[in-house]
């Protein structure tokens, strides 16, 4: 019962803070799109493809092997600060040595000094690393929430500047290291955590295998996500991969900050229950379902009302994006579930799991060449197959383990799903009925409108039962 007390109060705490800092993500990131070119952010896209992977191997899975471990003592910390220590030093000499290499694949030398300038980025980690898994594993949500939220605010004020100074991908790689420097001073605030580095391992070995594993797997995703980014960058044009790149972050950002949320939320809560299955799967499932009452509703509507979003907030400039947009927004909720399936079962000791769906994912990514024959739209349909088909690994592998079956948990999700799809075909009929007959702002309006009415009204007459069965969820 404390368990779920200080679950639901941190994750009410932790989502009203990210809600407003994702308020300030919306509005940097949309300030920024205006402000910079496709150009700009194609050659931020090349610099983090190969560098943004091996980011993810900083600390060779310490954090999360810290927040998982049943017991923790400080020779164990001692050990994992050296470790980190030792690796974040090792990937900043490594990328900044083979910059002109990753320079020399895209075919374009500017990604050289861009890359050397985000290796950096490893030496800020060295620092950053356990004071955040240990406010992670002490659950200090509230005060986590609040080093993000003021450093969310800070690097937008930053990046705009920036930006608006004309110093067009730098504002970008500056920003993106300077979060990493406010993060850390903020994690170390209120959860330091300063030992001396260790010179022995003994008993170090499960931590490591655990977080070893950890790391491939995050490494995995992230090349599973970063693979489109990587192909356009390689077989078509930078303002292409600029498209995509603006068009993913985009579609990521609905949910970026509150997504965020739920992962470290949950590795945290169900650490907690890796001897207890059974009440782990009820947590998941009740995660889930909660996650689709907002994910499905959301991400259709935004496909419902692209094309005037993109040309009214980020001019037409920008109107290439607006199809490969729509349909990333129906990929994105399947994504997202995919995700918190995922991190569900690192944080119950079972990482193996995850790597055999992000195995099998990986061998679906060449379904990218041939959706790229046909553009960036293309592209982005054959991510949005290869998602519905990483969703069904997921749902396969992970699901038993919390003694879960794909039948059931489908059907928590159908109630969302329905209203959604009817939401969506309702806006699409009544854009055809407005286009030429009022303004875009005001259609736009009209059709947020529409939507929220259209959901609920499908929610209350087709499912009334499961909906409010849900929204119990909160409370308990």
């Amino acid at each position: 019962m404390e368990l779920s007390q200080n679950v639901i109060k941190g994750l009410k705490v932790g989502a009203m803070l990210r809600l407003v800092a994702q308020i300030f993500t919306w509005l940097n990131t949309l300030i920024l799109i205006r402000l910079l070119t496709p150009d700009d952010y194609g050659l931020m896209a090349m610099t983090m493809a190969f560098i943004g992977i091996f980011a993810l191997m900083g600390d060779f899975g310490i954090g999360k092997a810290i927040i998982q471990a049943e017991e923790l003592t400080t020779k164990r910390i001692r050990q994992a600060f050296t470790i980190n220590i030792v690796s974040c030093l090792v990937f900043f000499s490594i990328f900044f040595s083979i910059a002109p290499f990753i320079a020399s694949f895209f075919d374009e030398p500017r990604v050289t000094i861009l890359v050397q300038a985000v290796a950096c980025q490893h030496l800020i980690m060295m620092f950053h690393t356990l004071p955040y898994a240990m406010a992670s594993r002490r659950m200090l949500f509230k005060e986590r929430e609040k080093v993000q939220f003021y450093t969310t605010l800070m690097t937008s004020i930053v990046t705009i500047a920036m930006a608006a100074f004309g110093l067009g991908v730098w504002s970008l790689i500056l920003g993106h290291l300077f979060m990493r420097l406010a993060l850390t001073v903020g994690y170390n605030f209120i959860a330091p955590c300063w030992v001396r580095p260790a010179l022995s391992f003994e008993g170090f070995s499960k931590m490591a295998g655990f977080g070893g594993v950890a790391t491939i797997n995050d490494v995995m995703r992230f090349f599973v996500n970063i693979f489109g980014s990587i192909s356009i960058g390689r077989l078509l044009t930078k303002a292409e991969l600029g498209v995509f790149s603006v068009t993913i972050n985009l579609a990521n950002l609905p949910s970026e900050k509150i997504g965020e949320l739920l992962n470290h939320l949950g590795l945290s809560s169900f650490a907690k229950l890796q001897k207890e299955r059974a009440v782990a799967g009820q947590y998941l499932h009740k995660s889930v379902q909660l996650a689709s009452l907002v994910l499905f509703p959301m991400y259709l509507g935004i496909c419902a009302i692209s094309p005037e979003l993109i040309t009214l907030v980020l001019s037409d400039k920008w109107a290439a994006a607006i199809v490969p947009f729509q349909i990333l927004c129906l990929t994105s909720p399947f994504r997202m579930l995919s995700e918190m399936m995922a991190t569900g079962i690192t944080a119950i000791g079972e990482p193996g799991k995850n790597s055999q769906t992000l195995l099998l994912t990986i061998l679906t990514l060449p379904a990218f060449f041939v959706g790229i024959q046909y553009g960036v739209a293309g592209a982005c349909w054959a991510w949005f197959g290869i998602s519905l088909i990483s969703f069904a690994f997921h749902l396969k592998i992970i699901l038993p383990a919390f003694e879960l079956r794909p039948s059931s948990f489908l059907s928590a999700l159908l109630p969302s799903l329905c209203s959604s799809i009817i939401m969506l075909v309702g806006l699409l009929l009544l854009r055809d009925q407005l286009t030429d007959q009022v303004h875009e702002a005001a259609q736009m309006f009209l059709m947020i409108l529409a939507g929220v009415l259209l959901f609920c009204a499908s929610q209350l007459l087709l499912f009334r039962r499961q909906l409010f069965i849900t929204i119990k969820y909160l409370r308990h």
